[in-house]
């Protein structure tokens, strides 16, 4: 018996007995995440470096701002390209819905390696940053043929383009953009209306 009724039938409370009830809570604990569904859609941001963290931290909050889910991941183009590949193919396996965003900064091999190895979106969000970013940006922008990633420059922007195009089957994410974009309507309206009537 796993459940709390083995706390309940202890006539005594001893040291061993409770190493049974914490035993029991944490088999409960691990089985749990199996009776947890998976999500319907997602996001997956790989970064070429853990140096990319932060930026990449930005595009999960705002993801979960829509509701997508997000994962991170750690993986380079360039040092790791069967690592990188395998990580992709595990994503593809599983048959969720998923945007891969690819951050990489200087030479962007991330962005079109994903998107030359999967059937789904890949989008490019380069942490650009210091004197050569206009320079970095180029390898986000300039692909080789057969290669469709995009780029934005933002977290939020790339959170929004995976959103949006993950609501093409996610009902729960399509309401939500849905109402992001009725609640700035709104807001246009009553500042328009403030400005007219001053």
């Amino acid at each position: 018996m796993k459940d709390k009724q083995v706390y309940r039938n202890l006539k005594e409370v001893t040291p061993d007995a409770l190493e049974t009830v914490k035993r029991n809570f944490q088999w409960v604990a691990d089985k749990l995440e199996l009776l947890m569904p998976k999500p319907t859609a997602r996001a997956v941001v790989i970064m070429g470096s853990p140096s990319d963290l932060s930026h990449c931290k930005k595009i999960e909050a705002a993801c979960q701002q829509y509701g997508v889910p997000c994962e991170l991941r750690v993986s380079s183009a360039h040092k790791g390209t069967n690592e990188t590949i395998s990580i992709l193919q595990q994503y593809e396996g599983e048959g969720i819905p998923t945007v891969f965003i690819a951050v990489a900064g200087c030479s962007n091999g991330l962005g079109p390696v994903l998107s030359g190895n999967s059937t789904g979106p890949v989008i490019n969000c380069p942490p650009l940053a210091g004197e050569w970013a206009t320079a970095d940006i180029w390898s986000s922008l300039r692909l080789p043929s057969g290669l469709g990633c995009s780029t934005v420059i933002s977290p939020d922007g790339a959170a929004l383009a995976t959103a949006q195009i993950l609501a093409l089957r996610d009902h729960m994410i399509w309401a939500t953009l849905r109402a992001k974009q009725l609640n700035t309507w709104i807001a246009l309206k009553q500042a328009d209306r403030q400005v007219k009537d001053s």
